[in-house]
């Protein structure tokens, strides 16, 4: 398996590891529980460097970019980030990305597990018809960390030169460390834990030199363990379960993010299902048991979907998952259950999130 480069640094942590993408990932240092709850009330941090990094440049990039993606690249403002997703032709969903734009290039962030088919499929797009465009895989040459939690913005300007505490929720800058000379050193204010935090990208060979500020700020370092449980109470999505390219953006309730305007990969498909989803995405609490992945959902005898993500929320402290389900199901119209180990449970669905920050 691949290893990141402070993969030696959480061994002297004491980490526990688990597969994650082809990637040997930390999964937890101390507890899933205390890492969560020390990223919801205070800060911890994530090594990242898993993720893939693509640098695109060329003319007409953001057109490029708004026919191989479903979002209005075109039309993002300097130093902001987008939300998007990749689309195979049969409107399946390949990755979802966030998009930076930077002055006249463009940082393209994708999954650990689709590095290789993303930056594959982009350029077989760009030889058939997009020529001038130039694409860059750095991931080998950064890191990319996740400060994450209510606290990060304060604790981390202390290391910082520049100011940071004013950026805005998807906003992206060149960073300045104090007393740390990086040929490459950026911060975004984007995360994947419904918290406020950052992410930072920098070129490796600094990154054990960050790392080591942040422990002596004495900030939590997490595992991927907690990022999970994090993500579903946020309810975002995970790639292999709330989506992949059997599912469509549309069934997996990312509407909002598709711009309808642009001619783009999957397009024709969408259209087909844009009134009319044959699957929907809920979020629920189980009552008894913690369901899991692939765990059958029922209304009365009729089983109408399957649960894509479950675990125990230690915020909310009761187990709850997300669920794919028949569109035309009305959820209050009977006894929701969900089948764990031969056994029917009753859920409860919920409006997404299951978990909001706090308002400042």
């Amino acid at each position: 398996m691949k290893k990141t480069y402070l993969y030696c640094e959480h061994k002297k942590l004491g980490a526990k590891f688990t597969e994650f993408g082809g990637w040997e990932m930390p999964v937890q240092y101390t507890s899933i529980i205390d890492e969560h709850n020390e990223v919801r009330t205070n800060v911890g941090v994530f090594d990242t460097s898993h993720m893939g990094t693509f640098i695109i440049t060329g003319e007409n990039s953001e057109k490029f970019l708004d026919y191989v993606t479903l979002g209005n690249i075109s039309g993002l403002s300097n130093k902001k980030a987008k939300y998007s997703m990749i689309l195979n032709e049969n409107g399946g969903i390949k990755d979802d990305i966030i998009v930076y734009r930077f002055d006249y290039e463009y940082m393209v962030v994708v999954n650990a597990g689709n590095l290789e088919k993303d930056f594959n499929w982009l350029n077989k797009q760009k030889e058939i018809g997009w020529k001038k465009i130039d694409i860059k895989n750095i991931s080998t040459n950064i890191c990319l960390i996740s400060v994450q939690g209510p606290k990060s913005s304060e604790i981390l300007q202390t290391i910082c030169e520049t100011y940071i505490k004013d950026m805005k929720y998807f906003t992206i800058s060149e960073l300045k460390l104090k007393n740390v000379d990086a040929s490459f050193c950026r911060i975004a204010r984007t995360g994947y834990t419904g918290e406020d935090g950052f992410e930072i990208f920098i070129s490796k060979e600094q990154m054990i030199v960050l790392w080591e500020k942040l422990m002596n700020l004495s900030i939590k370092p997490c595992g991927l363990g907690c990022r999970d449980t994090l993500r579903l109470e946020a309810c975002m999505p995970l790639h292999g379960h709330e989506i992949d390219e059997s599912i469509n953006p549309i069934d997996a309730g990312f509407q909002k993010t598709i711009n309808w305007n642009n001619n783009f990969i999957g397009k024709d498909k969408l259209l087909f299902l844009k009134d009319k989803p044959s699957k929907v995405s809920i979020a629920f609490e189980c009552l008894f048991g913690v369901a899991r992945n692939t765990n059958k959902v029922f209304l009365g005898n009729r089983e109408i979907g399957y649960v894509t993500s479950g675990s125990f929320s230690p915020t909310l402290k009761k187990a709850i998952g997300m669920a794919l389900i028949d569109a035309d199901i009305d959820v209050k119209s009977g006894k929701l259950e969900v089948e764990i180990h031969n056994s029917k449970r009753e859920i409860k669905a919920f409006i997404k999130p299951l978990y909001k920050k706090p308002k400042k």
